[in-house]
């Protein structure tokens, strides 16, 4: 049968297409066609079913089932595309058919952009996925194609590019452009310029493609994981696109900060940060660029907390509700106590650490006395913990009023010391024994 389908291209295989595939989809479809396979096609049933694929997530199990059990046998890309289905054999049909690509006016195909997610790109310590120059894919050469085809046109020259490139430079134009392209026209006309942006091709959201998948998985050790990326859409960061975090998951060759990008995209904030328009956005870069975990950073420590470590990557939030900030509030245990177990385990007294462990808003986390971006050890006499500083972050607005250096010293020592005080406390050990023993 799928010989059959593949000479009668067109409308009437998008229709034949969709009947065959109905069996794998029949749970979710409100109609039925005949169940004689030379029977009269029902054409209502059929635009139906055409209608459900055309708006439902397309399904490998459902393309594969029946009609393209063989991939490497489906027809070509176009007569202009060095392309085969065989050579993206391991890839999810979703990845490039991001909608049901038999509809009525024909095939759907996928634009340049979709194979520019993964064409050129160096996927961190994977190299390059597939080859990014134009002459691997098009049989056209590149200096006759259209600047991009059916987008723009060869000549800018008066065509108002300037509100063009600063919408598409980075995700259209220099996929196949240079900044010498650009100079060249300049330097002819005698026309100045500076680019507002960094010269990188940047694909946006085009990781989604294969991360947005479900089925995204690897097996290691035996267990199962999923690279799947959710949680983007409710992130403070939701325009952000992927590379500019995931700075070593790039079109060219430029040297990533570290070997690790998990270190890569936790500094990588910074580059946005430092530059934001408001000073409350701007201000932590600076603090944190003087705190021991960015020295720690600089030493090569890849161990100390960057940004991610800490605020999280994808699933960032705005502290702009009061439910968000009680939740960020509440959220020590994974945000110092991955790295400061110890420390952690014993913040336990009975007016801060387990009044906090057990949720109440106004026992202090750790940061509110530690303080978060600009964080320094004990020993730092501009450590907020300090013998000289220690009095007055125990007297900060909310908490104890008043207090002085010698009540913070007393204060500190007992709220991460509450074992080892209660020990040196003749009394406290006499009934502890006492207790042992009736125990046991």
């Amino acid at each position: 049968m799928s010989c059959q389908l593949r000479a009668h291209p067109g409308r009437l295989l998008a229709i034949l297409l969709a009947t065959v595939v109905f069996a794998a989809v029949a749970a979710q479809a409100s109609c039925a066609l005949a169940a004689d396979p030379n029977a009269p096609l029902d054409a209502a049933a059929t635009a139906q079913l055409l209608q459900q694929l055309g708006s439902s997530q397309v399904d490998e199990a459902v393309c594969t089932s029946l009609c393209h059990g063989n991939i490497a046998t489906t027809n070509n890309y176009a007569a202009a595309i060095k392309f085969t289905h065989g050579n993206h054999i391991i890839i999810q049909c979703s990845s490039c058919h991001t909608a049901f690509p038999h509809q009525q006016a024909g095939t759907a195909r996928p634009t340049m952009k979709g194979c520019f997610d993964c064409h050129g790109l160096r996927h961190g310590s994977m190299g390059i996925i597939a080859k990014g120059e134009c002459e691997a894919c098009h049989v056209t050469p590149r200096w006759q194609m259209a600047c991009p085809p059916a987008k723009t046109t060869p000549d800018w020259a008066g065509k108002g590019h300037v509100e063009q490139s600063k919408a598409k430079l980075n995700t259209e134009c220099m996929r196949c452009h240079t900044q010498a392209n650009c100079d060249t026209c300049h330097e002819n006309r005698g026309v100045t310029w500076s680019p507002k942006t960094n010269w990188d091709y940047d694909s946006n959201g085009g990781c989604q493609s294969c991360h947005g998948s479900s089925n995204l998985l690897k097996q290691t050790s035996g267990v199962s994981k999923s690279f799947q990326v959710t949680g983007l859409e409710d992130s403070a960061h939701s325009d952000i696109s992927c590379q500019s975090c995931h700075t070593d998951y790039r079109y060219d060759d430029k040297p990533a900060p570290t070997k690790l990008w998990t270190v890569n995209a936790g500094i990588a904030c910074g580059t946005c940060h430092q530059n934001a328009e408001k000073e409350q956005d701007r201000a932590p870069v600076a603090l944190y660029e003087k705190s021991v975990h960015a020295e720690k950073i600089r030493e090569g420590n890849y161990k100390s907390a960057t940004c991610g470590s800490c605020h999280g990557g994808h699933f960032i939030y705005r502290l702009d509700t009061a439910e968000a900030k009680a939740r960020m509030h509440g959220s020590a245990l994974r945000v110092c106590a991955r790295c400061h177990v110890e420390q952690y385990a014993s913040y336990n007294d009975y007016y801060h650490g387990r009044a906090y462990k057990q949720g109440a808003l106004d026992s202090p986390s750790c940061w509110q006395c530690h303080k978060s971006h600009d964080i320094l050890p004990k020993s730092d006499a501009a450590s907020a913990v300090s013998d000289k500083n220690v009095g007055a972050t125990c007297g900060q607005e909310g908490c104890h009023k008043g207090s002085t250096e010698e009540f913070g010293a007393q204060a500190g020592s007992l709220i991460h010391r509450k074992v080892e005080v209660q020990k040196a406390n003749p009394i406290v050990e006499f009934f502890s024994n006492i207790f042992k023993k009736k125990a046991s």
